[in-house]
C-alpha cells in the first residue's frame, strides 16, 4: 500500500516530466485513475493486515469483524462502475470464500462469546452480507452453537484452558475506523434470542444486555465470563 501511496502523491512533479521528450515512462492520466481505483480497494486490506501484525493488538477478537469487513468491501466492489474495479473483486471474491465459508462460523463463535457484541452482532454482519438468507444462516449457527453447549454441558471436559488461549483484552478493530461498517449496531435488535421457553446458562447469557463496545474496547473477555460463570 506505501508503495501505492508515494507514486499519488508524487502525481503532479511526475505530470510535470511529462514535457521532457527524454522521460518516456510517466503514466497517463488514466492510468494514474486507475492507479487511485485500486489504492482506494487495497487500503481496507492494508490496514487490517497492519493491525493483525501489531504485537500489541489481540489476535481472535479480531479475527470476525475484520474478516468480515474484507468481505462486505469485496462484495461492495462487485457494484463498482469501474469493470476493472469489478474483475478484480469478482476474482478477490472466489478466492475469498474459499477460506471465509470455512472458517467464518468458527469466527463468528468467538464474537458470540463476547459481551461487548455477541448473537445481535452475528445477525447485524450477516445482513449487510447476505441480506433476505442473514437471518436463516444466523439461526443455523445459533443451533450448531447449542449443539456445542449441550456437549460441552454432558462432558467432563474443561474448555476454560482452551477459551484462555481464544481470546486476550483489546478493542474488536483497534485503530481501524476508516468504514464505519458498525454504524446501526447500537440499536439493532436480535430477531433470533428469546424464541425458547427454556432457558439455559446460553440463553440466560445471550439474553442480557450487551455492553456498548465503544465503551469497553479493552475489555477482559475471558475475565468477564469467569465471574458471570
Amino acid at each position: 500500500m506505501l508503495f501505492l501511496n508515494e507514486p499519488l502523491n508524487s502525481f503532479l512533479p511526475f505530470k510535470q516530466l511529462r514535457i521532457d521528450k527524454y522521460f518516456l515512462n510517466c503514466p497517463s492520466e488514466e492510468e494514474w485513475e486507475k492507479v487511485e481505483k485500486i489504492a482506494r480497494v487495497l487500503e481496507p486490506f492494508y490496514d487490517i493486515t497492519k493491525l493483525f501484525s501489531g504485537t500489541n493488538y489481540p489476535t481472535t477478537n479480531l479475527y470476525f469483524h475484520c474478516v468480515w469487513k474484507i468481505r462486505l468491501r469485496i462484495t461492495e466492489q462487485l457494484e463498482d462502475d469501474d469493470v476493472i474495479i469489478r474483475a478484480m473483486a469478482k476474482e478477490m471474491k472466489e478466492k475469498f470464500d474459499k477460506y471465509w465459508e470455512y472458517y467464518s462460523p468458527v469466527l463468528s463463535f468467538v464474537v458470540i462469546l463476547d459481551p461487548r457484541y455477541k448473537l445481535q452482532c452475528v445477525e447485524f454482519c450477516y445482513s449487510k452480507l447476505y441480506k433476505q438468507e442473514a437471518i436463516s444462516m444466523a439461526a443455523n449457527l445459533r443451533d450448531t452453537l447449542y449443539d456445542i453447549f449441550e456437549e460441552y454441558k454432558n462432558s467432563t471436559n474443561d474448555i476454560c484452558n482452551m477459551a484462555e488461549v481464544a481470546f486476550s483484552n483489546g478493542g474488536v478493530c483497534g485503530h481501524y475506523d476508516r468504514h464505519d461498517d458498525f454504524f446501526g449496531f447500537e440499536t439493532c435488535t436480535s430477531q433470533l434470542i428469546g424464541l425458547d421457553s427454556s432457558k439455559s446458562q446460553l440463553d440466560l447469557y445471550l439474553e442480557e444486555t450487551r455492553l456498548d463496545h465503544r465503551l469497553h474496547e479493552d475489555l477482559n473477555v475471558m475475565r468477564v465470563l469467569e465471574v458471570s460463570q
